[in-house]
C-alpha cells in the first residue's frame, strides 16, 4: 500500500465505527493473500479479528525492546494524526500533510509497524483502561535500577485528556524511568496536575509553537531539554552514519551536527545524538533520559 492510501486508510479509521473498519480492513484483505504471513492483507485480518472482538489486540500495546538500537520497553501511535503540535517536521512549505522532515513514516513500509500504531492510536482514544493495565504489567527493573520506557517513539501525545492519562500513569510506577519526545507544548502547559519526577521530556523541534511558548515548556520540571533536527549532508544519511556510533562516517556526522547545533545556540551546552539508544552514552545511559543532561540540546540530522 501507497503511503497516500494508507494515510486516508488512518484518517477514515480513526473517523469511523467498528462496521466502516471491518468494511475497510476487508478491501485490504480481499486485495491479497490473508495466509501469506506479513502481507497487508495478513495483518489486515488480525486486526479486522481484533476490531471485531474475536480476539485481544492484534499486536503487543508496548514493544518490549531487546536490540541494541532501541533496548527499551516503547509505545508508538500514528505520526501526523497523534501530533497536534506538529509545524515542519509534518507540512512542507505548501502545507501538505507528511511531507515534512519527520522520520516516523518510514515505518509504514512495514504492515506490522502501521498497524501497531494504528491500533494504539484507538486505543487512546476508545480504551484507556486496556493500556493502563498493560502499562502495569510492565516488569519491575533489576538490581533497583529503573527500567527504562519511551513514550511515543512515534507519535505524541494528541489531547489535554491523553496527556493527563499518561501522567497519572507514570506517577502510578516509580520504579519506572520513562523519556520521551513531544512537539505538543500547548497541551503540557495547560495541564494542571501535579508532574511526575520519573519522567523526562525531550522538547522536540519542528513544533508549530514560538519561542516564547518553547521557554516556557524548558522551565517545567519534567523538561530534560531541546531535541533539535538539523540539516546535514545527504551522505550521511545514504551511508547510514546518523544510526550508530560505530558506523563509518558517524564521527564526521555528529561533528557536523554539533557545528550546526551551536552556531544555531551560541553558549549552550550541545550534544550530537548518535542515533543507537543502547550505546549513546557510557555504561548503557542514554542522553535523552538522563539527569546529567539537564539543559543540554540534543541534536540529529534530519532523515526524514
Amino acid at each position: 500500500m501507497t503511503k497516500s492510501e494508507l494515510i486516508t486508510l488512518a484518517r477514515e479509521m480513526l473517523a469511523s465505527g467498528k462496521s466502516k473498519r471491518i468494511a475497510l480492513l476487508q478491501e485490504i484483505i480481499d486485495a491479497g493473500n490473508v495466509n501469506k504471513t506479513g502481507t497487508w492483507s495478513y495483518y489486515a485480518k488480525r486486526f479486522q479479528d481484533w476490531i471485531a472482538g474475536k480476539r485481544g489486540p492484534a499486536f503487543s500495546i508496548f514493544a518490549k525492546g531487546g536490540n541494541s538500537k532501541l533496548p527499551f520497553y516503547a509505545f508508538s501511535s500514528l505520526p501526523g494524526f497523534d501530533c497536534p503540535g506538529a509545524g515542519d517536521c509534518l507540512f512542507n512549505d505548501s502545507g501538505e500533510f507528511a511531507k515534512g522532515f519527520c522520520y516516523s513514516f518510514k515505518a509504514w513500509r512495514y504492515p506490522a509497524a502501521f498497524f501497531r500504531q494504528l491500533q494504539n492510536s484507538i486505543l487512546i482514544r476508545e480504551n484507556q483502561d486496556l493500556l493502563a493495565s498493560e502499562f502495569a504489567k510492565i516488569p519491575t527493573g533489576k538490581d533497583g535500577k529503573r527500567r527504562v520506557v519511551r513514550l511515543y517513539v512515534d507519535g505524541d501525545f494528541h489531547s489535554l485528556q491523553g496527556f493527563a492519562f499518561w501522567m497519572d500513569q507514570i506517577k502510578s510506577r516509580p520504579d519506572l524511568a520513562v523519556y520521551g519526545y513531544s512537539k505538543s507544548w500547548k497541551i503540557i502547559l495547560d495541564y494542571n496536575g501535579d508532574l511526575p519526577v520519573n519522567y523526562y521530556l525531550n522538547i522536540s523541534s519542528g513544533s508549530k509553537y514560538g519561542q516564547d511558548i518553547l521557554e516556557k515548556v524548558e522551565q517545567l520540571p519534567i523538561a530534560r531539554g531541546q531535541f533539535v533536527a538539523v540539516p546535514v549532508a545527504r551522505e550521511h544519511i545514504r551511508n547510514k552514519a546518523y544510526q550508530d556510533k560505530d558506523n563509518a562516517g558517524s564521527k564526521e556526522y555528529r561533528r557536523d551536527v554539533l557545528t550546526m547545533l551551536r552556531q544555531q545556540n551560541p553558549g549552550r551546552k550541545t550534544f550530537a545524538c548518535p542515533g543507537n539508544c543502547g550505546n549513546c552514552l557510557p555504561n548503557g545511559g542514554h542522553a535523552c533520559g538522563s539527569d546529567r543532561m539537564s539543559n543540554v540540546i540534543i541534536g540529529i540530522g534530519t532523515h526524514g
